[in-house]
This record gives structure tokens, sequence and C-alpha cells, in this order.
């Protein structure tokens, strides 16, 4: 008997200890409702709870299966109920919409590709083009392009001419240098365009790999501000990338405190350099006396991040609010995250976003059909 009442006070003692560890994930889970509030001026911590949101949420989901396995109902409510608290971060790191309608005639085509230079299509002796001939087959209406590199003597790496050679449907185009372009290559942002681009503004940033440019196009008649941006980057080395894969693959040879305090030391100066270059965009994007707005590129941040927040505010987000799944945009060395976007202003309706999984970059390409001129709510 004495033996028997141990067994009961032990399995009685787990499963409170279990529960305890469900609190702590249910913590973490509202802890980032604070990511999209907290700038990582104040503090970095809500900024790595956004980071690992995926897999909070992994874990709280867990939790609810695992109890509904051992009948404990009382803990499967609690855990349901703190899901559908954080369903607004929930729904906007994995949409779910499965059966999105289709896209009216007249909705114009968008596409943002972090391009990452063109790997591909360096080599001038090759005739291959992956990116180019990608972004052709799409037929977009406007096309914007991260980490754009060609060269300006057209010896050594694809030229200006050689990418208007190949998307020469595009009659309108504005390539923008910034500070890491060098005497015989040009590094920066681009759009294409079928609509006329009437004006480029350079939002400079403290930066010499990042930046955002603000155009002008005419579509049809009206006028639209179309931002193509490029935030500061996580600065995470190749040989940062290849500590955390060891670490997945092999943990009991790399430590996770290593791991964790090299990526962190990495990230927090960006957070907090992303913070400003957020607000210059969003400040020039005000001045602007447009039909609408539409904001695309690499943020270079998570949909639960203060950046985003801080981007989207007056903004709808196009994969949000008709894409399918966590939509990862970057995919290299295991770091699989959405950090890029298209938002656009409430008088634009957005129709069937998709991730496009071609591996010519580190990046996958987002693209989504617009509706303009559409009443706002």
């Amino acid at each position: 008997m004495p033996a028997k009442n141990k067994k009961i006070r032990f399995f009685g003692n787990l499963k409170w200890i279990i529960f305890a560890t469900h609190v702590a994930a249910m913590l973490l889970l509202f802890c980032s409702l604070l990511s999209w509030r907290v700038s990582p001026l104040k503090t970095n911590f809500f900024s790595y709870i956004g980071i690992a949101f995926g897999g909070i949420l992994l874990v709280n989901i867990a939790y609810v299966i695992f109890w509904i396995v051992f009948s404990k109902w009382k803990f499967v409510l609690i855990g349901i109920v703190s899901l559908v608290l954080c369903y607004q971060p929930f729904a906007t790191f994995f949409p779910m919409h499965l059966f999105p309608p289709s896209a009216p005639k007249d909705a114009i085509k968008i596409l943002t590709y972090n391009v990452e230079g063109f790997p591909g299509e360096r080599d001038k002796k090759t005739n291959e083009h992956p990116i180019l001939d990608y972004i052709a087959a799409t037929d977009a209406d406007i096309v914007c392009l991260q980490e754009y590199l060609v060269s300006k003597t057209g010896q050594s790496i694809i030229s200006q001419q050689d990418v208007n050679r190949i998307l020469n449907k595009y009659p309108y185009r504005s390539v923008t240098g910034l500070e890491s372009s060098g005497k015989y290559h040009l590094y920066g942002l681009a759009c294409f365009s079928k609509f006329p681009i009437e004006n480029a503004h350079e939002v400079h940033f403290e930066s010499s790999f990042n930046g955002a440019v603000v155009y002008t196009i005419d579509i049809e008649g009206q006028k639209y501000t179309v931002a193509n941006v490029h935030l500061e980057s996580n600065s995470i080395r190749a040989e940062d990338k290849k500590l955390y894969s060891d670490f997945l693959q092999n943990s009991d040879s790399v430590k996770l405190e290593e791991v964790t305090t090299n990526i962190r030391s990495r990230l927090g100066a960006a957070y907090r350099q992303r913070v400003g270059q957020v607000q210059k965009v969003k400040n020039y994007i005000a001045t602007q006396k447009t039909k609408g707005t539409i904001v695309c590129g690499d943020f270079n941040d998570t949909p639960i991040s203060y950046t985003y927040s801080q981007m989207k505010k007056g903004l709808e987000d196009a994969y949000a609010s008709t894409g399918f799944g966590p939509g990862i945009t970057y995919h290299e060395d295991f770091f699989l995250f959405r950090i890029d976007y298209i938002l656009h202003s409430k008088d634009i309706k957005a129709y069937r976003t998709k991730v496009d999984k071609v591996t010519y970059s580190d990046h996958y390409p987002l693209r989504s059909h617009l509706q303009l001129n559409i009443q706002a709510p």
C-alpha cells in the first residue's frame, strides 16, 4: 500500500511539474504580443521572443495535444484559451487561407525578391540567367529587387545592359546604388515596371549595404507610392550559421549557450538600427500625396517583431491576409524565416499572395495580385 501511494504521489507531482512548464510556455506565448509593442531601444528581450515564436507556438500546441492524450480536460481548456488569446500573432505568423479567391482581371501583379547579387549569373561566360528568366516568366507588372549587383564595365559579372536585354518587357527602370557600390560595380536596389516611374527618392540609411527607395509610379493615370526597402541586415556570418547548423545536427558537441550568445551579439545591434530606418521610411511616405501606398522588400525581421508592426501601421500585409502557412522567404543553413513582405494601403486589396520556392538566392521571391481603387473599409 505505501508503495502504491508513493507511485500515485509521484505521478501527481509529475503532472504539476509538466503543467508548470506548460505555464512557462504560455507566458512566452503572451510575451509575443509585446514583441509588436516594445521597442528594441528599450530591450531586445521581446525581439528574441519574436524570432523564436514558431518554436514557442509549436511547444504550446504540443502541450495541448499531450493533455488531450491523457484526458486532462481542465489543462486542455487552459491551453486552448491561451492560444485563442494569442490568435492575432498566430494568424499573422501562420495564415490559413486554404481557398483564396481568384484575382480580378484588373489586378496588378507585384513581385519582391532579394536576389543576393545574382549568384548564378555572375559568370559572364555562362548563358544561364535563372533569376532574370524567372522574373521575366512571372510577368509581374512591378518588380522590386534588393541586393541588386551589376557590373559597370560588363567585364566580370552581369551588366545592366544584360539585365535590360533579358527584362525587355519593362520599359521603365530605376536602379539606385548604395554606399557599398564601387568603381566597377553597382550594388543596391532596383525597380522594373510596366508603368511609368515618375520619381525615385532614396531614403538614406547609415549603412553601406542597406537602404530604401520610394518611387512614384503612374498606374493607369493614378499616382501610387511604391517603397522598395532593404532594412539593416543581421550580420550573421557564415561561421555563425555553421555553428547553428552544427548545433541542430549534433547538439552534444556544440553548447546552446555558445550558439545563443554568438547570435544575440549579432542581432541586437541590427534590431536597434532598424527602428530608426523604419521611421525614416514611414516619415517620407507620409509626405506623399498619392492614391495609395505599397511597401515591399526585405525587412530582415519576422512578422512577430517591432520592425514589422511599425512598418505595417496603417497598412495591410498581403501574405497574412491571403497566404497559407509560415511563408518562409529566407532559407539558408536552417535559418527559416519570413522576412520579405508586400504591404499595402487599405484602399488596395490583395489576392493569392505566394512564396515561390525557387532556390536561386538565399531568399525566396514573394509575389501578389493587388486590386487598386477599391473602397477602403
